[in-house]
């Protein structure tokens, strides 16, 4: 599961691109709208997007079969339409060819892990990383991460939380703003028993995805809880309700939290429950008291910058000056 299918949503372009598009029909007006409804009720607008990719490269494949960039295009294309065996199919056709083709690999790697051939998974993989591993840019490749990130998968499927822990480690080393690898990272050091380093990296995974993913607040509510920092728990647990939909109780946990240790993390939380429930006013409020203490705070600061406010300077700042609490436009 990617952060990306977890949070896929329609971008700004295409939202600014339907607002115009309905003007435009309000323009045209309403019975031409109805006069193409009645047109166009039980027509058959013949194949999908999807289906027009993959028969496109289909034919591309017929046409140059000892090609391999046409064929992984193509395994890709049948990936993206769920047909699994159809691109293992392909993905093995390369490999007949190019043995250590890393896009084959990994793309055969993943597939075999969804299907839970853990065995078939780990030696795709681990022929990616064999291959990649200590090459010139080897810090920055985005497939030895992405082997490793499927090492580490594949480990913690089999219960083995250490070598997870390091699939994980190397993996968060190359690429360290994926979120999903922290996230795993701290779901499988917690299994080995070191909480503190599962906080640690479950800290990381919700920086980089502070709402809308319940399991990372959860696995860390359990790692403060081990670690004997209950007010923290309590916070994480909070936001676990967040969450789930259940905002009412979040906000009261976290109000009684933002006097103690765990009073930044409380206030954070507050300032975005009440941004998600367009309560412009409360959320600048909180990140700006978060400000305070912490004046380098990642996601206050991001939460102001969509809010359009501005920081305030206050005594504990490093720019001085006092605290103000209210929004600005």
């Amino acid at each position: 599961m990617s952060v990306i299918e977890r949070l896929s949503s329609v971008s700004d372009t295409t939202l600014n691109r339907l607002i115009r598009g309905a003007i435009m029909v309000l323009a045209i007006g309403i019975p031409l709208l109805a006069a193409l409804y009645f047109l166009d009720h039980g027509t058959d607008h013949g194949p999908t997007l999807i289906e027009r990719q993959i028969a496109t490269a289909e034919d591309v494949v017929r046409k140059a079969p000892d090609q391999l960039g046409p064929r992984i295009a193509l395994a890709q294309v049948y990936q993206a339409a769920r047909r699994p065996d159809s691109a293992l199919e392909q993905y093995d056709e390369v490999l007949k060819v190019s043995a250590l083709n890393k896009t084959a690999l990994l793309g055969r790697g993943d597939i075999l892990l969804d299907k839970g051939d853990l065995v078939g998974a780990a030696k795709a993989f681990k022929k990616v990383a064999d291959t990649a591993a200590g090459g010139e840019f080897s810090g920055v490749d985005p497939q030895l991460e992405h082997a490793y990130y499927g090492l580490g998968s594949v480990a913690l499927k089999q219960d083995r939380a250490r070598d997870a822990v390091s699939a994980f480690e190397h993996a968060v080393t190359i690429k360290s703003t994926d979120a999903d690898a922290w996230y795993l990272l701290g779901t499988a050091a917690l299994q080995a028993g070191d909480a503190e380093h599962a906080a640690g990296a479950l800290e990381r995974a919700i920086l980089f995805v502070p709402t809308g993913w319940c399991e990372p607040y959860d696995a860390l509510s359990q790692a403060y809880a081990k670690l004997g920092r209950g007010a923290k728990a309590e916070y994480a647990a909070a936001m676990v309700d967040f969450c789930k939909n259940r905002t009412s109780a979040a906000v009261s946990r976290l109000e009684g939290l933002t006097s103690g240790p765990a009073a930044l993390e409380a206030m954070l939380g507050i300032g975005m429950i009440a941004e998600t429930t367009n309560d412009r006013a409360a959320a600048v409020r909180a990140y700006r008291k978060v400000l305070a203490a912490d004046p380098g705070n990642f996601n206050a600061l991001s939460g102001l910058s969509r809010l359009g406010a501005k920081p305030v300077a206050h005594p504990k700042s490093p720019s001085g000056g006092s605290s103000s609490n209210g929004a600005t436009s």
